[in-house]
């Protein structure tokens, strides 16, 4: 007799600060002969978790399930602790001037500093869930969501791979930002790939070079041009996709 498939499962969880942030678990389109590896996802500023599209499709295809959620502030997560709206500053304008101050004014509005800690209870909320082997994780992010999740690594029990795609807003977390980052990546044994673009515009090469020199469990890839974050997806996917079915499949 054929099994049904597994639908998905929406996601809401309380933050640490209250805030209500909100996801869905996605499971491959496969019956299910045991528990699937999982994948969390954390988008870039000022996106949505819909902006990894394409990566959650060959994650499905490798029949890996997939946790994506909205980042504070961003889409669906935008409940504060008082009920009311807590959303995040856009740019006014086209420029890098007004990307750079609609970021800078987000940070203390709705709370950067706390991503990395939504990133752990978004995980072991999706690791609590049926059909989940919570022994196979990855952590994937985005810009300031590549940096979240290169900071929550040590604290993710079954952790096998992480990968960051222009991991950038270090300075979210502090001066010593990149140095955590650092720290995180010597913490961490899970197979690691940092990419970015040579000519990141947020610094992201830089981080990736820095958290991955020395590391035998850390490669960082950097490609040409200026490209930031998931715009580089289809550049790297094939490395990417290579990666996570070797250490979660």
């Amino acid at each position: 007799m054929t099994q049904p498939l597994l639908s998905a499962l929406e996601m809401t969880l309380q933050a640490s600060d209250g805030l209500l942030l909100k996801g869905a678990l996605l499971y491959p389109e496969i019956e299910p002969e045991g528990d699937f590896p999982l994948a969390v996802l954390a988008h870039q500023y000022p996106a949505t978790a819909d902006s990894f599209a394409p990566l959650v499709e060959d994650l499905l295809e490798l029949g890996v399930a997939v946790l994506a959620f909205d980042e504070r502030g961003h889409g669906a997560s935008v409940q504060g602790a008082d009920g009311r709206p807590l959303v995040i500053d856009t740019p006014q304008g086209f420029g890098m001037e007004a990307f750079g101050a609609a970021f800078v004014s987000s940070i203390t509005k709705v709370g950067f500093n706390r991503i990395d800690d939504d990133v752990l209870r978004v995980a072991s909320w999706g690791a609590a869930q049926n059909f989940i082997d919570s022994t196979h994780v990855a952590l994937i992010g985005a810009s300031v969501g590549g940096t979240a999740v290169t900071l929550a690594a040590p604290r993710i029990p079954g952790l096998k791979a992480l990968v960051t795609f222009g991991a950038a807003g270090e300075l979210v977390w502090g001066e010593d930002g990149r140095a955590r980052g650092r720290a995180a990546m010597q913490q961490t044994t899970a197979r690691t790939l940092h990419t970015s673009s040579k000519a990141d515009p947020f610094g992201a090469a830089d981080n990736a070079k820095a958290w991955s020199e020395g590391l035998k469990h850390a490669k960082a890839r950097i490609v040409p041009g200026t490209a930031h974050a998931m715009a580089i997806y289809y550049t790297v996917r094939e490395e990417v996709v290579a990666l996570l079915e070797s250490t979660l499949t």
